[in-house]
């Protein structure tokens, strides 16, 4: 039971993102470092044997306007209430322009049904306006499991991302 709420919980985190701290940009050759900030809400759902995850989410973010995203996610229970994670991510920006982006988190299980997850982005690139990006940026996210089974769990997810963006 431990096991499956750290897994969930961390695969929130990973999808939802909260920033609390701006983290400094990688400059772009052509573009300079702007703000990337956003909210978004979102679930995950995370095999319990394998620790593998996969979410989607929405928001609205500045420089990209309503976005769309997706992650996919490996957890590793670091301890009965603690985790880590890795994986990438793809936000889908208003006029579909993909920013592409890898990340490290960790988290723990605040409550039963509760978790709080923060984790860092290292934009990689994108499609559109954002073929050239850099950047990184800072998630802190909320997450509450909404449904268990003996495989699986999935969680709600409320993340603020704060960072900056060169393009």
């Amino acid at each position: 039971m431990i096991l499956r709420r750290l897994i969930a919980l961390a695969g929130l985190a990973l999808f939802a993102t909260i920033a609390t701290s701006p983290v400094g940009a990688l400059a772009a050759a052509r573009g300079t470092d702007l703000p990337l900030k956003g909210t978004t809400t979102g679930s995950l759902t995370v095999s319990l044997p394998s620790g593998a995850a996969t979410s989607s989410f929405t928001g609205n973010f500045s420089h990209l306007g309503a976005t769309t995203g997706s992650d996919v996610t490996t957890i590793t229970l670091t301890s009965p209430t603690t985790f880590t994670y890795t994986g990438t991510d793809t936000l889908v920006a208003a006029n579909g322009d993909e920013v592409f982006s890898t990340f490290t988190g960790s988290g723990a299980f605040t409550f039963a049904t509760t978790i709080e997850s923060t984790q860092v982005n290292t934009i990689t690139g994108g499609t559109g306006r954002f073929a050239d990006a850099s950047g990184t940026f800072a998630v802190t996210i909320s997450s509450v499991v909404v449904s268990s089974s003996a495989t699986s769990d999935t969680t709600d997810n409320t993340d603020t991302w704060n960072g900056q963006i060169s393009y």
